[in-house]
């Protein structure tokens, strides 16, 4: 029940944002570019033992790269929540190491995994209440059913990513950043939001679709 009415709020406050954001997307179409920001920080999980799934040494890159693509391709400056990166301070419950995607992670997000999940998010009393500046979280899972990465979008303000593909996919991490700041998956050569492949590229329609997401803000 917590997990929907968060869902539920969630929605509503990208909903609210979009619609009084809506004059500075149409002015980002046009050319309107100013440096925003977007709070972002890498949770690495520990398994049923203890041991992180990863070293915080293998995640940087990632971080950095989610940096630079989306500093180029968008005007967007990526800024750690507090750190960059940190390791769960205990054991996750299985329910959280070995998720799902699609209809899936719905699920998860209702039970177990999303209570956890949420009760280490990196938040702000602003983007709390209001969705304004809300840092997005990215927790490093064991593994995801059927994909690599997963974002339910505006309903949640975290996404999760695979340990073992992120190692040798780094774009792999802002993909799932990008979906949860209002991106579809697209067909373009080169693009950002092709499932799979080593492109980067946003279409000035992405570019304003992200840079007016709840999460990216001037301050």
């Amino acid at each position: 029940m917590v997990g929907l009415l968060w869902e539920i709020f969630n929605i509503l406050k990208e909903t609210v944002n979009r619609i009084i954001k809506f004059p500075e997307l149409l002015l980002t179409l046009l050319g309107w570019r100013f440096t925003k920001r977007l709070k972002l920080r890498i949770v690495v999980l520990r398994d049923e033992r203890g041991l992180p799934l990863i070293g915080n040494e293998e995640v940087t890159p990632a971080f950095d790269e989610a940096r630079r693509i989306l500093s180029r391709m968008a005007g967007v400056v990526v800024e750690p929540a507090g750190w960059r990166v940190v390791t769960a301070p205990h054991a996750a419950p299985k329910a959280a190491l070995d998720v799902h995607c699609t209809d899936g992670a719905w699920r998860d997000d209702l039970g177990q995994a999303g209570d956890f999940y949420r009760s280490l998010m990196a938040t702000t009393t602003a983007g709390t209440l209001l969705g304004y500046g809300a840092p997005l979280t990215v927790f490093i899972v064991r593994s995801i059913s059927s994909h690599n990465g997963c974002s339910l979008g505006a309903a949640t303000d975290y996404v999760t990513v695979e340990a073992r593909t992120l190692k040798n996919t780094r774009r792999l991490l802002v993909h799932e950043v990008a979906h949860a700041c209002g991106l579809w998956h697209s067909q373009r050569p080169n693009n950002l939001m092709i499932p799979k492949g080593p492109g980067e590229e946003l279409t000035g329609w992405q570019a304003a679709v992200l840079r007016t997401s709840r999460h990216v803000t001037y301050f």
